[in-house]
């Protein structure tokens, strides 16, 4: 009871000093923004989806079409458009490039953090809030997808308003609330489809079922309905107005349903995928989660069982689906860095160490069992680039765990609780920065389509027929030539991409291979002669260089 009240006055204390409070917010989401932002326009696109992604981004500019997305226009019913709209007004304001299409990842990253930092302050206060939005954003894979030009940023945010606000409605009566939410339903929807919808509503569900509380009074469904439908529901019946039937059966039947029920693009995975996922995804802050998930089923409130549904049942709902992607379990994150939050900012408010004992023991352990499996693993490469990687990134690891054993020592030694989670995110920071200093220029040395593509710009002419075979970087290689279709040679048994099809086409052809396809083509006496060599890929033609 003690302790109860010491937090309670050290949060109000806080929050009362508005200025102290408000500098250590500026203070946070300067340190963050900066682990997003700084160099986030280095190193080429990431295959296959960030210059997918570019490439629909580029189409969309210049056939002005800002309904139907395509893809080496042809209409593409992956996913909505609302990421797509952003990156193509990003790209309008700094050009057509790697930081405009990554900027919209990365204001998004900041931007949930602050939704983390919200929520959290308004269940346990404004220490549990900074401890909450510090753990969420330098969660390793928070990071990583703040810093690519993908969709999931942005449907992070959405979901999180999604998730916390309408629980925030319900359990206060909260209108304010009830409408954020369903706009960022709406949004989320445009983002990346009905899953922005359908898990908050799932742990919704279950969390009134199993609290038999009452949801329905002083909230305007019905008109939240409307609005949802309106909002979401307008590019889509333009979309099917547009399109007919092709486009509700790809969307809804093909990358939403079969997604589920069966791997999309070859990309399985066994029923516990996401727990490994998360232990390093969630880095370095899964130490103190044991933690979290004890002390909310300790306390057993509402607002713990709730965080607790909102975490377990997206885990289940994506461990069921057949199709396993790392970058989905995200979406539960801000749940446990709110779990995790509330402990720390308990434990900051008394300082009480005994509180973080076994996860302070507990990082070490996990740092060197992480570091040897890295180690192993490059070890056991005998080519690529990550066994060429392996002693720079093994280097990188063996100078993470002492960071985090000098973290410990020193929390202990000067009896601060706050030294821990401080030191864990200035740790993060250090890695990021060698990962984007050191490590990335390393890792393009492995990805030479960007430099390849100005080769094979040089020497296109109209008609020439542009393709791929044997290296990775396809998506790339369309993305950085601005070429209008990239043949993928070998990859289909369709009759006209077949090696001896593609080179023997009355045009002339150039194609990107692996050094060691050379021969394999010329012992199926197929005539190629080399234009240009570069480290990993050469660069052939079907007619010799004077015919051009």
């Amino acid at each position: 009871m003690r302790e109860s009240w010491q937090v309670h006055a050290v949060q109000r204390g806080l929050e009362r000093s508005s200025r102290g409070a408000g500098l250590l917010r500026f203070g946070l989401f300067a340190f963050l923004a900066s682990l997003y932002f700084v160099r986030l326009g280095a190193g080429s696109l990431w295959d296959n989806s960030e210059p997918t992604y570019g490439e629909i981004v580029k189409e969309l500019l210049r056939t002005g079409d800002w309904l139907t997305l395509h893809f080496d226009y042809k209409p593409w019913f992956i996913h909505p458009p609302l990421w797509f709209w952003t990156a193509a007004l990003s790209v309008k304001a700094f050009g057509l490039n790697e930081f405009a299409l990554r900027l919209p990842s990365a204001i998004f990253g900041v931007l949930s953090c602050l939704a983390v930092y919200l929520a959290a302050r308004r269940l346990y206060g404004e220490l549990a809030g900074l401890a909450s939005a510090l753990a969420f954003g330098t969660s390793l894979e928070v990071i990583v997808l703040s810093r690519l030009a993908y969709l999931d940023s942005m449907l992070l945010f959405f979901t999180t308003v999604t998730s916390l606000w309408i629980y925030f409605a319900v359990r206060d009566g909260d209108r304010r609330a009830f409408w954020k939410a369903v706009v960022a339903a709406a949004l989320g929807t445009l983002t990346k489809g009905p899953i922005a919808l359908v898990l908050p509503v799932l742990v919704l569900l279950v969390f009134l079922v199993w609290t038999r509380r009452p949801f329905w009074r002083g909230l305007p469904w019905i008109g939240g309905t409307l609005v949802y439908v309106v909002l979401a529901g307008s590019w889509f019946a333009a979309e099917w107005s547009v399109n007919g039937d092709i486009f509700v059966h790809s969307y809804f039947g093909g990358s939403n349903v079969g997604r589920f029920l069966s791997p999309f693009e070859n990309q399985p995975g066994p029923f516990w995928y996401y727990l490994p996922v998360t232990a390093i995804g969630f880095f370095p802050f899964v130490a103190f989660l044991p933690e979290g998930v004890k002390t909310a089923w300790q306390r057993w409130t509402e607002d713990e069982r709730y965080l607790l549904v909102a975490a377990v049942v997206p885990l289940f709902f994506f461990s069921v689906a057949q199709t396993k992607l790392p970058n989905y379990i995200v979406i539960i994150f801000p749940s446990l860095a709110i779990m995790v939050g509330r402990v720390l900012g308990d434990a900051m408010a008394t300082n009480d160490l005994a509180a973080l004992r076994g996860a302070l023991i507990f990082l070490p352990v996990s740092l060197v069992l992480v570091t040897t499996g890295v180690v192993i693993y490059g070890q056991s490469q005998h080519a690529g680039p990550f066994h060429a990687l392996a002693p720079s990134l093994a280097v990188l690891g063996w100078l993470v765990v002492p960071t985090a054993i000098a973290t410990l020592v020193l929390t202990y030694a000067a009896r601060r609780v706050w030294i821990a989670p401080v030191g864990l995110a200035l740790m993060m920071a250090g890695f990021i920065t060698a990962i984007v200093y050191a490590i990335l220029p390393q890792i393009e040395t492995f990805k030479p389509m960007k430099s390849m593509a100005a080769v094979v710009r040089s020497y296109y002419r109209p008609g020439d027929k542009i393709g791929i075979m044997g290296p990775p970087g396809g998506f790339s290689l369309r993305f950085y030539t601005e070429a209008h279709g990239v043949t993928s040679v070998g990859y289909s048994k369709d009759a006209d991409q077949t090696p001896q099809a593609f080179f023997r086409q009355p045009v002339r052809v150039l194609c990107v291979v692996s050094p060691s396809d050379i021969d394999v083509l010329r012992r199926q006496g197929i005539s190629i002669w080399v234009l240009e060599r570069a480290p990993r890929v050469v660069l052939v033609t079907n007619r010799p260089p004077q015919m051009r």
